[in-house]
C-alpha cells in the first residue's frame, strides 16, 4: 500500500503524512474523504512517545473478512491496516467485482473502516465528534455511550475507556448503514477492549 510521502522537517506539532489518519494523509487505499479523527495536536507523541504505529494494536484484530462479509451480505476484501494515526482497518467493499486477488491493485470506491483507541485520545475524539455541528443521533444498546452521524455514515461508541469508530465511506454506502455499523461494532467492540 502506498502512502503520501512524508513531509520534510516535520515536528511534534506536524507529524509526517504517513502517520496521520486517512482524512489527512490520504493513502491510496483510502479516499481523502474518509473523515476519520486526528488527535487535536496532530501528534501522537504526547500519548505514545513516537509515531511508530507498529507499537499500537492492529485495528484489524477486531473483525475478520468473513464476519464483515456476513454482516454486510456482500463480498469484502481482506482487511488492510492503514498505517495512519490512529491506525485504521479498511475493508474494500466490492459487491459487483468480488474480492481482490492477493497483491491486486485496489480500484474500489467503497470502504468499511474500523478503528479503536483505548488511550485518552479516544475519549477526546468521541467528545469532539459529538460536538460536531452535523446532526448526531444517540444510539442505545451498545457500549456505554454511542451516536450515529448520518451525513458521515459513522457510528462512534465508548465502552469503558475504549473508543470504536465504524464508518462507511464512498458514494454508495449500504441503505441500512446504521444497522450494519451497529452489527459490525457488536462483533468488534469486545475485541477492541484492552
Amino acid at each position: 500500500m502506498a502512502l503520501v510521502a512524508a513531509c520534510a522537517g516535520c515536528t511534534a506539532e506536524q507529524p509526517p503524512a504517513e502517520h496521520r489518519s486517512p482524512a489527512v494523509a490520504g493513502p491510496v487505499l483510502a479516499p481523502p474523504s474518509a473523515g476519520l479523527p486526528v488527535h487535536p495536536s496532530g501528534s501522537p507523541t504526547a500519548l505514545h512517545g513516537s509515531w511508530d504505529v507498529s507499537q499500537v494494536d492492529d485495528p484489524c484484530r477486531t473483525l475478520t473478512q468473513q464476519e464483515a462479509a456476513q454482516v454486510l451480505a456482500i463480498p469484502v476484501d481482506p482487511p488492510r491496516k492503514v498505517e495512519s494515526w490512529p491506525p485504521v482497518c479498511a475493508f474494500g467493499l466490492t459487491a459487483k467485482l468480488g474480492p481482490l486477488a492477493p497483491g491486486g491493485t485496489p480500484t474500489i470506491t467503497e470502504y468499511l473502516y474500523l478503528l479503536d483507541d483505548s488511550q485518552t485520545s479516544g475519549r477526546d475524539d468521541f467528545e469532539r465528534g459529538r460536538s460536531n455541528p452535523a446532526v448526531v443521533e444517540p444510539v442505545t444498546g451498545i457500549g456505554d455511550e454511542a451516536y450515529w452521524t448520518p451525513d458521515k455514515y459513522e457510528l462512534q461508541v465508548m465502552s469503558g475507556k475504549t473508543h470504536v469508530i465504524t464508518k462507511f465511506s464512498g458514494r454508495n454506502p449500504p441503505a441500512d448503514a446504521k444497522a450494519k455499523a451497529i452489527a459490525v461494532t457488536r462483533i468488534s467492540l469486545p475485541r477492541a477492549k484492552p
